[in-house]
């Protein structure tokens, strides 16, 4: 179990980040001649300014509170072709802590961020001001989440959420340089999440 989480979570970084960045490196390096450190701070891998991490790990907090608070319906994480369906039963203990790590950091959080904030609402600041561009990398980011509404439509009301969500993480990317805020507040939002899936639905 703990093997699938890995190397589902190493596919997803390999094909959802490490192609787009390969093809964004080849770009830069052979039409603007710019170093991998370069084009690595323009795609937001630096720590930026320190103050929007504080926001961030803030943000991140009343987030995850408000989520353990609201204590979401089990049957809308846990059906057939939910990612949260390998949590059910697990409880609290160092798979299921390993699993949720690996898909909260590593296998949405690294990955969509780096996509999303990284590359795309990266290049959008450089060529639109910032509300603008905020707009248009939250609306890139929500529509692949619409295909929730195929398997899952009664989450409906999670997109305005996931909307919002990015809207914020599109803010403090562009204001701070840097992907790591974004990223540690979608890591703690979907590690909780599986997490509290795993417990609530333990013998």
């Amino acid at each position: 179990m703990l093997l699938n989480a890995f190397l589902s979570a190493l596919l997803n970084v390999l094909v959802l980040t490490g192609l787009p960045f390969l093809g964004y490196f080849l770009y830069h390096k052979w039409r603007h001649k710019r170093r991998l450190g370069e084009i690595s701070r323009r795609a937001g891998l630096r720590i930026g300014d320190k103050k929007y991490l504080v926001y961030s790990a803030l943000f991140a907090i009343v987030c995850v509170a408000l989520l353990l608070a609201w204590q979401p319906p089990l049957e809308s994480f846990t059906g057939e072709g939910s990612p949260q369906r390998a949590f059910v039963g697990l409880g609290l203990g160092g798979t299921s802590i390993a699993m949720a790590l690996l898909y909260g950091v590593v296998k949405t959080g690294f990955s969509e961020e780096l996509l999303f904030r990284g590359l795309i609402a990266g290049s959008l600041s450089r060529r639109l001001s910032l509300p603008w561009a905020n707009l248009w990398q939250a609306l890139i980011f929500l529509l692949p989440h619409l295909l929730i509404l195929h398997t899952r439509p009664e989450l409906w009301g999670v997109l305005p959420v996931v909307f919002v969500g990015a809207l914020v993480s599109g803010w403090l990317r562009i204001k701070s340089g840097s992907i790591f805020g974004p990223w540690l507040i979608h890591a703690a939002l979907n590690t909780a999440t599986c997490l509290n899936i795993a417990v609530r639905t333990a013998g």
